[in-house]
């Protein structure tokens, strides 16, 4: 869900669809929601109707709720309306701005934080910092990343991973996970080593870079060699079969199918982590030496089923190329969503035992 935004330092856009027959508009309602006409057609996408501005899902019903877009959360009232402003949520005050981006708070990224009381940047200080860089206020590290967002939970940032708190205090030291996992960070935040598994990875799914070269935003994504491979690890004990263990220490458990790909599907068993093929980015500048931030993020339609995780991959001194990754928790099938900058591309798993 992408709604287009033009702000005055990051552009992302989107496609509102509109089946276009007829003139005529008007709301209309069933057992299962509120929809909005156009003739013989319904909308999708973003729609603004009377000075108010509303989300239709692909059936054409009308959302309310939180919604992600892109990178910002929005909140539709119980009208459907965009929220913009100050409003309470569950006894909770919110602010939005004209946009109906979700102000003062952080990139979602579900990754449990050190249990250390600190504060959020000051607006002063957030203002009069770039976007996509790294700041410090009162002996705390933050990280901006556009019009009032700072990061929190687990990212990756031109290659390395770091990890902030709700506040977006960059955490260091010794640090414990969501599943009780414990892994070392150093004086400068970066992930260094599993401490319960040494071979652990920190899995982030989300990806920030900081060098650019233009102020367009906007990119194409090649994912044709996203499918390409399908590498499968393996922690699980052997039940029938030899366990291998790599030059890296990964353990290959090659009594389990190996992923297979056919088409979009990724197919593979429970307790795999399986590592993808790249996708390109490039700037629709077209031009060679043209390269914006990115604000890369994955996501699962059951992060229970399957988890998702993004590498970046450095290029001619900028990270172009997005890896996607996954770990098979249990049977069922899954939608993986990689996002970049407001473009789109996606891939299915279906996880067997």
């Amino acid at each position: 869900m992408i709604k287009k935004l033009i702000c005055s330092l990051l552009i992302l856009t989107s496609t509102i669809t509109l089946v276009p027959i007829g003139v005529s508009a008007e709301w209309k309602e069933d057992t299962s929601g509120w929809w909005y006409t156009e003739g013989n057609s319904y909308c999708t996408g973003w729609k603004k109707i009377d000075g108010l501005w509303y989300y239709f899902e692909t059936n054409g019903y009308m959302e309310k709720g939180w919604i992600k877009d892109g990178a910002w959360w929005y909140y539709l009232q119980n009208n459907g309306a965009m929220a913009t402003g100050k409003l309470k949520i569950k006894d909770k005050i919110y602010e939005f701005d004209n946009n109906g981006r979700w102000l003062n708070n952080s990139l979602p990224a579900k990754i449990e934080s050190n249990s250390i009381d600190t504060n959020q940047p000051s607006e002063e200080k957030m203002m009069s910092t770039s976007n996509f860089s790294w700041f410090n206020e009162n002996g705390n590290t933050y990280f901006k990343v556009t019009d009032g967002i700072f990061a929190s939970g687990g990212w990756n940032i031109d290659g390395d991973i770091y990890v902030f708190n709700d506040d977006g205090v960059l955490q260091r030291g010794e640090y414990v996970g969501q599943d009780g996992s414990k892994y070392l960070l150093g004086n400068d935040g970066e992930f260094i080593k599993g401490i319960t598994n040494e071979n652990d990875e920190l899995w982030t799914k989300g990806a920030l870079t900081t060098k650019s070269t233009t102020d367009n935003y906007e990119v194409n994504l090649d994912d044709s060699k996203m499918m390409n491979s399908a590498y499968a690890y393996s922690e699980e004990p052997t039940f029938k079969g030899k366990l291998i263990q790599n030059e890296s220490g990964d353990k290959l458990d090659n009594a389990k199918q190996k992923a297979t790909v056919d088409g979009k599907t990724l197919y593979c068993k429970t307790n795999q982590s399986i590592y993808l093929g790249e996708i390109k980015i490039e700037s629709t500048d077209n031009k060679s030496t043209s390269f914006p931030n990115l604000i890369a993020i994955c996501s699962s339609t059951d992060e229970k089923t399957v988890y998702p995780g993004i590498d970046l991959d450095l290029e001619d001194g900028f990270y172009r190329n997005i890896n996607p990754k996954i770990v098979a928790h249990k049977p069922g099938k899954v939608t993986i969503t990689i996002d970049v900058n407001g473009t789109k591309t996606s891939f299915d798993v279906v996880v067997t035992e």
